[in-house]
């Protein structure tokens, strides 16, 4: 492959530490393996995000290249030691030591998280961390946490020693941890010409203090714009660590022109970074549209529907069970969905059923939520949602159906199904079409009032999903009420375009037949079936009461031959022809 012009800067860059900025779809790692092949000579060390990059990269890179995980490069030198003490690690390890007093479980997930924080930060002693590590928590809870931090580090302390004596099992944290105070990561960081890093927008914080003293050549890989692990303590490499030469991949290989200026003008509104740009290839043709309509996967194209939240999934899948479209999960759920289980037999007061520690030392299901709603435990109150929305009688069942769609989504029989994820889940994959799901857009409104840097996550959050598209991108109408004029005009000429395209009219106004992305399929008897003249068809409103086939529900989108409608006691939506509808 003849390098771009960007790409040539790169090969050709001397410094010692060199900063990539690279977009969405870019070809960063096309782009390292270039690197790599120019300096076979040189011993390189590839650090990766997860294992599936780490394996991709050990097929794709040449052989004087070693890709680790920062968890199995620190295993390779000090984790084998841990091998057959090596477990979980989880809130409900920390309850026996706070008893039943009033504030337990709240102290039992916060010595959790600080003791999670403090493995992965650069301190040497607990006394050192509560200070910085207290800003991540949720203002009412940081009170508590200041009251007790005496006790927190005291616990924290014990469990650590019972790992480090082999009494209880440790996680994978622990042996990093260990790795980086005995100084062993810089030691074997120095030992490579050079280290390359990918994701660099991401790196916890012991990473990040070992590249500060490696004094190998190095070379950062990332975009600031697709920072969404902050929540997991990430911190990003791309600003906070100097570096002699900073370079650009802007063109992106996966999309084109459309959703490239889609993506630059929400990054530049959003976060008023004017100097932000990704090119998209000319070489691919992309389309954005604004709809509320779910898109229909095409033939031999893959298809994801992404969600912020684990609510918006578990919606996302009833609505496609319910209208029995096939449909596979990004990552297997079975630990979440079988957690969510145990909400709900707390919910039914079944606790000879539950089977989390944690979830079954609440008294019952509101005392659940206080406490998730204390320490923003987002994703237990995801669950707790989902209980109170679905949590009828048939609820386990539905929950075994998703466990096996979640454990078979690798298999062959249901490749074919539109994919459902959360954006977090997506991250680092492509599909020829996307569907935004609303929720992203009102998490994104609801942070507008908040904190910065929330604010900013959750644009980046949307950033990433938008640029998981390569071919198709839809985005529900809530979008165009963010933000800018800018912004909110752009979106409007493009759901100007999909109105006409969902109405089959040509610029011309005639009516058009062929096989657009909006095209409507035959009946059961295989004939396409043609609208009534307009003049027969009912006059609608939004928010108007329907009977339906399906049962009653209200209107909530009305296109030129068409209308949305949500069905009530039903996750599901479904589109009736105007023509269909009596007078």
């Amino acid at each position: 492959m003849k390098p771009t012009d960007e790409q040539e800067a790169i090969l050709d860059a001397n410094g010692r530490i060199i900063r990539i900025n690279a977009r969405a779809g870019t070809g960063k790692t096309t782009t390292l393996v270039m690197l790599s092949e120019k300096n076979r000579h040189q011993k390189i060390l590839y650090l990766v995000f997860n294992s599936k990059a780490r394996e991709t990269a050990r097929q794709r890179f040449p052989a004087n290249v070693r890709a680790h995980t920062v968890h199995s490069f620190a295993f390779q030198h000090e984790g084998r030691k841990w091998k057959e003490n090596l477990g979980a690690f989880s809130v409900a390890d920390m309850l026996p030591a706070f008893g039943r007093s009033r504030v337990a479980h709240l102290l039992a997930a916060m010595s959790h998280q600080f003791l999670t924080y403090f493995l992965n930060s650069p301190f040497r002693k607990l006394e050192d961390a509560p200070e910085s590590f207290v800003k991540y928590l949720p203002k009412d809870a940081a009170v508590i946490f200041e009251k007790h931090t005496e006790k927190v580090i005291r616990t924290c302390r014990e469990i650590a020693t019972a790992w480090n004596r082999r009494e209880k099992n440790c996680p994978h944290d622990f042996y990093l941890k260990l790795f980086h105070r005995s100084g062993a990561f810089q030691r074997e960081l120095n030992r490579y010409d050079m280290v390359l890093v990918d994701e660099a927008q991401d790196l916890s914080p012991v990473m990040l203090d070992a590249l500060k003293q490696c004094r190998s050549r190095i070379v950062l890989v990332g975009d600031t714009h697709q920072q969404i692990y902050s929540f997991r303590y990430a911190m990003d490499a791309m600003r906070r660590l100097p570096c002699d030469q900073e370079l650009q991949l802007t063109l992106s290989f996966r999309f084109g022109t459309a959703i490239a200026d889609l993506a630059s003008i929400f990054i530049g509104e959003a976060k008023q970074d004017r100097i932000f740009r990704i090119a998209g290839n000319p070489e691919k043709s992309s389309n954005v549209s604004v709809s509320s309509r779910i898109p229909f996967r095409q033939k031999d194209a893959s298809c994801a529907i992404l969600s912020r939240t684990n609510l918006a999934l578990f919606a996302g899948a009833m609505r496609m069970r319910a209208e029995r479209k096939a449909f596979r999960f990004e990552r297997d759920l079975h630990s979440v969905l079988f957690r969510t289980l145990d909400l709900y037999w707390l919910s039914r007061e079944e606790r000879s059923k539950i089977r989390d520690t944690l979830i079954g030392s609440f008294e019952s299901l509101s005392q659940l939520r206080d406490y998730a709603e204390t320490m923003n435990d987002f994703q237990l109150l995801g669950m707790y949602q989902i209980v109170k929305r679905y949590g009828d009688d048939s609820f386990p069942s539905v929950v075994f159906e998703m466990s096996d769609i979640s454990r078979s989504r690798n298999g062959t029989e249901i490749q074919d199904g539109v994919v459902l994820s959360t954006v977090h889940s997506a991250k680092g994959q492509e599909y020829d079409e996307v569907y935004i799901e609303t929720d992203v857009a009102e998490t994104l409104a609801a942070a507008a009032d908040g904190d910065k840097e929330q604010f900013d996550e959750e644009v980046n959050v949307a950033y990433v999903g938008f640029t998981r598209a390569g071919s198709h991108l839809h985005l529900p109408p809530v979008f165009q009420t963010l933000l800018s004029s800018r912004w909110r005009n752009h979106l409007r000429t493009l759901a100007k375009k999909t109105l006409s395209k969902q109405s089959g009219l040509t610029a011309s106004g005639r009516k058009n037949f062929g096989t657009g992305e909006h095209q409507r399929l035959p009946d059961r008897s295989g004939i396409e079936r043609k609208p009534k003249p307009a003049a027969i068809r009912r006059s609608i409103k939004l928010g108007e009461g329907l009977q339906t086939p399906h049962g009653p529900g209200k209107v909530i989108e009305i296109s030129e031959t068409e209308c949305l409608v949500d069905l009530e006691n039903q996750p599901a939506r479904i589109w009736l022809r105007l023509s269909e509808l009596k007078l």
